[in-house]
């Protein structure tokens, strides 16, 4: 009886919680600048009252989108300030230079950046469902992090394997990343990147966990200019999942999403969406 009141107590609440999903774009490779948007855009969300915040993937130091660059002509999709505009990108998935930049801005779990997350978290009374680019040793991996509203890491898990071209910077990850979902403040709180969500077993192995809110994380997407690009990563190709900068959905229980878009969800509706060209 008692364990049933929780539950009711738990969705009842749930049903009037603001939330933010955040559509900007990274301080690219960079940690630290990084690390103080991330604080700004906690600190901003709770002022207008969001009790659960929720990063894209890879968020810190953004999305590695140079190992998709196959096929790209000259000043297509070029975002770091190492590749001039002027450059023909398709012999450049593999950038030793890049990659030691990008490796040296990864965040680790257990530093100071991540305590200053966390710190924020804590301070503005907030859960906060993290992606980013995690540094074990120099191993890189696409990670995810939820910290409870009292500054602690009460999830932190791995892509359990990398997206195709991915699989040149980043490592697999391990079981312990199947437990993707906790309790909360102000519910279950359960994570997934990008292709994950085309897992069969791995959205089932989640929904099993009963999530309250479900933090969807997808990294930047662009349209097609070239009939050389990889349609599985442009705008046409991805769809329901696309935002130019970064691209982050999170979903209440059952919600279903009746069009393309970044989405915020209850149960039964949209109640808030976006869908445009520009950031957010």
């Amino acid at each position: 009886m008692a364990e049933n009141q929780l539950k009711s107590k738990i969705y009842m609440s749930s049903r009037n919680v603001r939330v933010a999903v955040t559509q900007a774009e990274p301080e690219w490779l960079d940690l630290n600048a990084s690390v103080e948007k991330t604080c700004s855009l906690i600190e901003n969300a709770a002022d207008q009252g969001a009790k659960l915040i929720a990063f894209p993937e890879c968020w810190i130091p953004g999305y590695p989108a140079w190992v998709w660059s196959v096929g790209s002509p000259p000043g297509t999709h070029v975002v770091y300030e190492s590749i001039p505009a002027d450059t023909d990108t398709r012999s450049r998935p593999l950038d030793p230079a890049l990659t030691r930049r990008y490796m040296q801005n990864c965040m680790a779990t257990k530093s100071a950046q991540m305590q200053l997350i966390q710190d924020s978290a804590r301070k503005n009374k907030i859960t906060v469902a993290l992606g980013f680019s995690e540094n074990d040793h120099n191993s890189l991996y696409i990670s995810q992090a939820t910290i409870s509203d009292t500054g602690k890491i009460v999830m932190q898990r791995r892509k359990v394997m990398p997206t195709h071209m991915e699989r040149t910077i980043f490592g697999n990850s391990t079981g312990n990343s199947l437990v993707n979902v906790v309790p909360t403040a102000i519910g279950n709180v359960g994570q997934l990147a990008c292709w994950e969500h085309v897992q069969p077993l791995l959205k089932y192995h989640t929904i099993t966990q009963r999530e309250t809110f479900h933090v969807a994380a997808w990294p930047p997407v662009f349209p097609v200019t070239s009939e050389n690009e990889l349609w599985s990563m442009s705008r046409q190709g991805k769809q329901g999942n696309y935002i130019p900068v970064s691209n982050t959905r999170l979903i209440f229980r059952s919600c279903r999403l009746p069009y393309s878009g970044s989405y915020v969800c209850d149960r039964v509706s949209v109640v808030r969406s976006a869908h445009d060209s520009g950031a957010h």
